[in-house]
């Protein structure tokens, strides 16, 4: 099984940081049709075989965008730039957790 880190993202009134879902306008004739995904309350930092994937997630488990980077620390420097003092501490999923979504939000 990859190895799994998760931080919680403390609640804030305007959320700066939005994933977005769809082509921007430069590839679809200058129609944007992105919608905004929800706001993001708990990351997931997934190490596989083809890189590392920070995976933002909404306060009810929905899913809310990804990033793929080349380390953890490179994921970790996205998140803090993305979040800054809204980021709460990486904190790693035991191996034998199999959702590390309802792990983090304190589901198991």
């Amino acid at each position: 099984m990859a190895e799994r880190l998760v931080a919680d993202l403390a609640p804030f009134d305007e959320d700066n940081t939005r994933q977005l879902r769809g082509f921007p306008p430069e590839v679809t004739g200058g129609v944007d049709g992105r919608v905004p995904m929800p706001s993001a309350r708990l990351l997931v930092i997934t190490i596989k075989p083809d890189g590392v994937f920070l995976e933002r997630f909404a306060s009810d488990g929905e899913f809310a965008g990804d990033t793929w980077h080349r380390s953890v620390e490179e994921a970790k420097q996205q998140a803090g730039s993305e979040y800054g003092l809204r980021l709460g501490d990486w904190r790693i999923v035991p191996p034998d957790v199999e959702d590390p979504v309802r792990f983090g939000l304190g589901e198991l």
